[in-house]
């Protein structure tokens, strides 16, 4: 016998959803993901609050799982949740969206000007880790760490890859104590990655860098950042930045 979905309490923030009526298939995950970010928004969810599984959320909204499962992925690469592997899915409030939301109706306007907001964002984290070589306290440096150590478990799943992926980045340029500065990376950050993987969170692929067989070659331009940042390296941390940015901005280019 199948297991029953989830029950709510009538005081739960996910109540409101069930009568959130999907009156068509079509489009429904970008429906279901816009009012998931409302609730988010309007800090009904508060920051690390834990999303309900794909199945009790598909159960709520009389849905399917692959059309949960499509939301998931969009407010990831929104970088309102955080997917981890083995986990769950996890609310990451974050001040600056609207800034983001700014950037992305930019490049979408100006499409062509994708490299120029990736010169940005490189330009951002080399400031940034500059001064995370000054500043980093060790339990920044720990949570960097841990957050190198979930790529292992994001081989072969585009949404955990790129939670991954912004958590470690995101947790070294904090470490340089400057709010502006980390909120100005994150929006980058977020904006470029929902421009480069789109196609793949839509399409529920996977490209062939990203595969599970790769992600050691992956560690491997992440780690050499940290290890410099730990050993107070300016001229190492500054060379292992960029040549992660060349590294990624070629996988990104050949994948087309």
């Amino acid at each position: 016998m199948a297991a029953r979905a989830k029950e709510f309490p009538p005081d739960s923030p996910w109540q409101p959803l069930r009568n959130f009526g999907l009156t068509r298939q079509e489009g429904a995950a970008e429906a279901i993901a816009d009012r998931v970010q409302e609730l988010i928004l309007a800090r009904d969810l508060p920051d690390g609050a834990r999303l309900p599984s794909e199945r009790d959320l598909a159960a709520l909204l009389s849905t399917s799982r692959p059309t949960v499962s499509q939301a998931v992925r969009i407010l990831v690469i929104k970088g309102l949740v955080e997917s981890r592997r083995g986990s769950g899915v996890y609310v990451r409030l974050r001040p600056e969206a609207t800034l983001a939301a700014s950037m992305g109706l930019m490049l979408e306007m100006e499409p062509g000007s994708v490299g120029q907001l990736a010169e940005v964002r490189l330009t951002l984290e080399t400031s940034a880790v500059v001064r995370a070589v000054e500043r980093a306290t060790p339990e920044e440096l720990d949570r960097a760490e841990e957050a190198l150590r979930a790529f292992a478990d994001s081989g072969g799943d585009t949404a955990s890859w790129m939670s991954a992926d912004t958590r470690f980045h995101a947790t070294l340029v904090s470490a340089a104590h400057n709010t502006y500065l980390a909120s100005m990376f994150d929006s980058v950050h977020t904006t470029l990655i929902n421009h480069e993987y789109r196609t793949w969170i839509d399409n529920g692929t996977v490209p062939d860098w990203l595969a599970s067989e790769r992600i050691p070659a992956l560690t491997a331009i992440h780690a050499p950042i940290l290890d410099a940042v730990r050993r107070r390296d300016v001229e190492a941390a500054l060379y292992a930045v960029r040549h992660h940015h060349e590294v990624m901005r070629a996988n990104l280019e050949r994948a087309g």
